[in-house]
């Protein structure tokens, strides 16, 4: 006990962020984006419980490293890093009215003891193109393979603009799960900033049949104030990010919390509704479309689906089925000046089900961790998936006409890249015999 009390005081004067205790300096730094892009940016962080000082300071950009003079403080907040506990604290602070499109130092801490000094560029107050990383379920061994997938999308897109999670981020909200995933993320969310939205693991398990949220989501992640309550803040909003509009639903909510269905339905009719861009991207965390087997979540889709193609949604992007699937919804009659919404599943971490034999989708993969990078230039939107190995796996193109309606063309080389369909062992059981053949003859090779 004394050697790793003694091995974590050494590592706080060396390296702060290496102990997983707290510490006097700050750690666990995730930079998100909580209301305009281009002139906004909040960062969250950790430490010890008796740290209630809470100080980020910011400059634009310098290559010098004496830039003393042009630095501004802003004062944050703080509160105890778990809802009633006295283990550690939690802090932000917001920086707001910067100059969009340009370049930032930053660090935080509480006016003595800091950070590292990180980097982050702001959005341009127009359409310009840009792209991001978008992520399924991490959920669970987090460290020793969700952060493979992390770490490789990062490295293969680092100018991305932001990374999009789907939900289920770790397996439970609980510290030894937060713990990995900020081992696996580590500096890199306080340089690229994160976009989420919850996913069912999000939620604690049910005690006398009510699910509560939480206790540290909204401690680490600061989201636009455009949510329906107060209730549903950093989990139902929008960005509006250079001519597109990202729509972030809370999808597990609307079955925990059905009293609120008709508020956060009519939310999302309005926030598509009055959408003034071009684009309109919906993020999620259960799938429109199932895409492992046993899984079809009708109530939910009857509820949502109408809405996402009255109001044109381009695309998507859902979790929680640990598979992939891309594709259309084959029951919808296209109407002449609508455009067809565009579905997508996908899974970062390893926990991985079997496909499912509905085979909606025109793109499906099994047992394989994926990452996405999209990217939108003007009438031109380029989704492209890849395998945690780098490899490609998906890549089509929509463009976007003069009056709005969109084509699909799939990249001729997909077609040469085999589809992955394996089931997983544990997850046999969830097919019939007729299922499994079914299975067969559809993946069985020619």
């Amino acid at each position: 006990m004394f050697a790793v009390l003694f091995i974590c005081t050494a590592l706080m004067f060396a390296q702060p962020a290496t102990c997983s205790e707290p510490t006097v300096y700050p750690d666990r730094i995730m930079l998100t984006i909580p209301g305009d892009p281009a002139t906004s940016r909040a960062v969250s962080w950790r430490t010890v419980y008796a740290v209630t000082e809470s100080v980020g300071e910011i400059a634009i950009l310098d290559p010098s490293p004496i830039f003393n003079e042009k630095v501004v403080t802003v004062s944050g907040t703080h509160s105890p890093w778990e809802e009633n506990s006295q283990t550690s604290m939690g802090h932000k602070v917001i920086f707001e009215n910067l100059q969009p499109k340009t370049k930032y130092a930053y660090r935080v801490g509480d006016g003595k003891n800091w950070s590292e000094w990180f980097q982050f560029e702001t959005s341009s107050s127009g359409a310009e193109p840009f792209s991001f990383i978008y992520l399924g379920d991490v959920q669970n061994d987090i460290k020793s393979l969700g952060s493979r997938t992390l770490r490789q999308a990062y490295s293969h897109f680092p100018n991305s603009d932001f990374m999009m999670f789907a939900g289920d981020i770790v397996s439970t909200s609980s510290e030894a799960y937060w713990r990995e995933f900020f081992y696996a993320g580590g500096w890199m969310f306080g340089m690229m900033p994160s976009i989420v939205t919850p996913g069912n693991h999000e939620f604690d398990k049910a005690e006398n049949g009510l699910r509560t949220f939480s206790k540290h989501w909204n401690q680490i992640y600061q989201m636009p104030v455009n949510s329906p309550s107060k209730k549903y803040s950093n989990r139902n909003y929008y960005i509006d990010y250079q001519g597109v509009r990202f729509i972030s639903l809370d999808s597990p909510s609307l079955g925990n919390y059905p009293e609120d269905s008709t508020l956060v339905l009519n939310w999302l009719e309005k926030t598509l509704a009055e959408n003034p861009n071009r684009w309109t991207i919906f993020f999620t965390h259960y799938p429109i479309y199932s895409c492992s087997q046993g899984r079809n979540n009708e109530e939910y889709r009857n509820a949502v689906q109408p809405l996402l193609e009255k109001y044109n949604v381009d695309l998507v992007l859902a979790g929680h089925d640990h598979t992939y699937c891309r594709g259309f919804n084959t029951e919808n009659v296209i109407v002449e000046g609508k455009n067809a919404t565009l579905y997508v599943v996908s899974v970062a971490g390893p926990k991985m089900y079997g496909l499912n034999t509905s085979f909606w989708s025109d793109r499906m993969g099994s047992m394989t961790q994926l990452y996405q990078n999209i990217s939108i230039n003007q009438d031109k939107l380029e989704y492209q998936s890849f395998t945690v190995a780098g490899d490609l796996y998906d890549h089509f193109v929509i463009s976007k006409n003069k009056k709005g309606i969109n084509s699909f063309k799939e990249s001729a080389e997909v077609a040469k890249i085999n589809q992955r369909t394996e089931i997983p062992e544990g997850a046999v059981k969830n097919y019939n015999e007729e299922e499994l053949q079914k299975y067969r003859s559809k993946f069985q090779k020619k």
